[in-house]
């Protein structure tokens, strides 16, 4: 997502971005674990002992044993609907027993994964986007990736807040970024149901395009900051705001109470889709089960269930079901991609920004000079910058400071300043007393070798546990660098180095002097990305941006 990137990691060895499967899978079971609910509607006689719906009462359970049975993961939200298909399903000599288990967010694929589960019904399509270790039938094959139902966003404020700062999601996060803005974020943690990440998604989303990855990840910080957490979903006082659907407000059956406004600039939109598992799809004992239970859900009292239960059908672009709900006809939002999902998490989860990163400064003398669109010197808005971070990085964090100009420590252009070592007080002290004395000195720009060596050296201090990264700032090109490597070396520098040990590489450049296009290129076989900053929110959005985007590992 940002303007200049490597296309791709090169080589014939190369691995997705930071060797996801360790320290991802790791960060989101942290999470995962408090987030799969332990509730169990059985429908149907079946070996598994009786279980108990979410009211505690028995389920609704078929005289006789069923010839068929099928486990479905379902949101927590779409249980109503399932629970009254199986009964149906339930009744009958050739019945079908459908064996509901609920689980919601960025555990529900755990859950999918340990319970051996035949169907797994996510509230957003979003979600098998997250690596997980849930084995999914591929798309189409028994429909899979099929959306049974949607629900549309609408932002809602109590009857005595004064009017909406905007009645648009790139107008809202604008305003709830706004440095002492009286507006408050309501919202479902965004980690444990899609009516919070499908929210938060859509006004990082919008803002993504019209601003940039920069701005767009340090006002969703920022709307963080000054937010509510909310288990409801629902303003609590008249100056909050809530990103909620549809479904949740009409099973309130408190519309009325609340004035309720449909986004201009586009509908977010919840996408529950239907995800068969691989192993499923080849049991030739599971096929007519699985078609019966699709065909419910699709087919005959199917949209009346929907309704009934507050949410539409996959044409969602109708009349609202409620009088007190306006219509929505903005179009439809993409489903939050991979790279926003992790940005969302890391931010509403301090806990997940962990990540081993040595931030490199130029302190050539042109950093003396005012920075892009402010009177303000580049060293201090990187001063200022480096502060950010440390507040935003969890003790279980390491970081590091080097600062690099023209043989600044003969032979080498870069010196330590804060080896990188885990955030706990003494570390911060020394990042933010470094970082306070930074000046500019009168020498030129060592940029491409200091590259090259903070690569090296963050694969000599590798940590398998967390993503590693270097992250650059800099005013200008190489220049005044006696005995400089050239571009081509830089290149040739980085494909020599192990592949298995990947850093993700981050240039920053103040302004517009850096050739962004060429030095891209020379990053192309570490997947590296060069991102320009033009303005004074820029540059603070550099530092957010690679705290909150480490966890992914994708450019952007």
């Amino acid at each position: 997502m940002g303007r200049h990137q490597a296309d791709r990691i090169e080589g014939p060895n190369h691995r997705a971005p930071f060797g996801r499967g360790i320290w991802i899978a790791a960060g989101l079971a942290v999470l995962a674990g408090g987030l799969v609910a332990g509730v169990v509607a059985t429908v149907g006689d079946s070996p598994l002992p009786r279980a108990r719906s979410a009211s505690g009462t028995p389920a609704n359970l078929a005289a006789g044993p069923c010839p068929h049975e099928l486990t479905v993961v379902s949101a927590g939200s779409f249980v109503s609907i399932l629970s009254g298909i199986a009964a149906r399903l339930g009744a009958g000599r050739d019945c079908v027993a459908v064996h509901v288990q609920t689980a919601d967010g960025q555990g529900a694929a755990a859950a999918v994964a340990s319970s051996g589960a035949d169907v797994w019904i996510p509230d957003d399509v979003s979600w098998p986007n997250l690596p997980n270790p849930a084995k999914l039938a591929p798309p189409k094959t028994f429909h899979a990736g099929t959306v049974l139902a949607t629900s549309p966003f609408y932002f809602v404020t109590q009857h005595r807040a004064p009017p909406l700062p905007a009645r648009s999601w790139l107008g809202l996060i604008r305003a709830l970024a706004q440095p002492g803005s009286p507006w408050q974020l309501a919202l479902r943690d965004p980690a444990a149901t899609g009516d919070g990440m499908v929210a938060a998604g859509a006004l990082t989303d919008v803002e993504l395009g019209a601003d940039g990855p920069l701005v767009a990840a340090l006002d969703l910080l920022r709307a963080w900051q000054s937010g509510t957490p909310t288990a409801t979903g629902f303003p609590s006082g008249p100056n909050q705001v809530a990103a909620m659907p549809e479904y949740a407000l009409l099973r309130s059956g408190q519309a009325s109470d609340y004035t309720v406004v449909a986004p201009s600039d586009g509908t977010a939109l919840l996408n529950f889709t239907w995800l068969p598992s691989a192993a499923a799809v080849s049991d030739p004992n599971k096929g007519e089960a699985l078609d019966r239970l699709y065909q419910a859900l699709t087919t005959g009292r199917a949209a009346g269930d929907l309704a009934a239960s507050g949410l539409r059908g996959p044409g969602w672009l109708t009349a609202p079901l409620d009088a007190h709900v306006p219509a929505v006809s903005s179009t439809a939002i993409a489903a939050v991609s991979e790279h926003v999902m992790y940005h969302v998490l890391a931010t509403w989860h301090p806990d997940l920004r962990r990540s081993n990163m040595l931030i490199v400064l130029d302190v050539s003398g042109s950093m003396t000079r005012p920075g892009p669109g402010t009177t303000t010197p580049k060293i201090a808005l990187v001063r200022q910058g480096i502060g950010q971070v440390a507040k935003l990085l969890p003790d279980t964090a390491q970081l590091g400071l080097w600062q690099f100009g023209s043989q600044l420590a003969s032979p080498n252009d870069w010196q330590s300043l804060v080896p990188p070592a885990p955030l706990d007080g003494e570390q911060r002290v020394a990042v933010t007393a470094a970082a306070t004395h930074l000046r500019a000195r009168p020498t030129g720009t060592g940029l491409y070798d200091t590259i090259l060596g903070a690569y090296r050296y963050q694969q000599a201090h590798y940590r398998a546990d967390m993503p590693n990264e270097v992250v650059v700032f800099t005013d200008g090109i190489n220049q005044d660098d006696p005995g400089t490597i050239s571009l081509d070396q830089l290149r040739a520098g980085l494909a020599g180095t192990d592949p298995d040990k990947r850093v993700q590489v981050g240039i920053f450049g103040l302004g517009t002097a850096l050739p962004a296009d060429a030095l891209t290129a020379a990053l192309g076989p570490v997947g590296g990305q060069v991102d320009e900053l033009v303005t004074p929110e820029q540059v603070i959005g550099g530092f957010v941006h690679a705290v909150s985007g480490a966890l992914s590992g994708v450019p952007g």
